[in-house]
């Protein structure tokens, strides 16, 4: 009887000190947390493209930060780049097109300096970890790609661009999804910036 007893405390102690190691390396919400700073406050909104031609988060001023910690507070070093995601359902997103630059570092931060492969204009940005959302940012994004073929700058996107051309700020046929100049006109100027990106893709 005192065996039977003995390997059940055991087995239930060993337990334990699982779910315990098992909590502490679970991405906590309350403890993790985001940075996202502007070089240019006005500036917020990056533009991208499919094949990863467009304009970069570094680039464009805008820095962001991502600390994971568990939920004692410790610092979550190694977690994979492709773990940690920023993130808009309206959005087409290539494959591995909006992952973090590398790995969480000694302090458990890892950073999004590059651009977002896909395409879509979206007001905000989510940043996800391990499949925990952690944060929503003032982010925005615009694209030559208008989601009509998701993912492809094509003729679709040239018909929906075409429909707003000649309008401006303040005018109902206005969208600054596309007005890539963000001169507050679409016109010429927008049509030379698509004519660039024609025929993009996933790579």
């Amino acid at each position: 009887m005192f065996k039977k007893s003995l390997v059940v405390t055991l087995v239930a102690l060993m337990a334990a000190s699982f779910v315990g190691t098992a909590m502490a390396d679970i991405v906590c919400p309350d403890s993790s947390y985001c940075q996202v700073s502007f070089t240019n406050p006005s500036k917020n909104r990056v533009t991208i493209a499919p094949n990863g031609a467009g304009e970069t988060f570094a680039g464009t001023g805008i820095t962001v930060r991502v600390f994971l910690k568990n939920c004692n507070g410790a610092p979550l070093v190694g977690v994979p780049a492709q773990e940690v995601v920023i993130f808009n359902s309206a959005l087409c997103i290539c494959p591995g097109g909006n992952i973090a630059d590398a790995a969480t570092d000694a302090n458990g931060m890892t950073t999004f300096s590059g651009t977002i492969r896909g395409g879509g204009c979206v007001e905000s940005l989510t940043i996800f970890a391990d499949g925990v959302q952690l944060c929503n940012t003032p982010l925005k994004t615009n694209s030559w790609d208008w989601i009509h073929s998701p993912c492809f700058v094509d003729a679709g996107d040239l018909a929906a661009l075409s429909a707003r051309l000649r309008s401006a700020v303040g005018q109902p046929n206005y969208s600054i999804c596309f007005d890539w100049t963000e001169d507050g006109f679409i016109d010429s100027s927008d049509v030379a910036s698509f004519a660039s990106h024609l025929g993009e893709a996933c790579q």
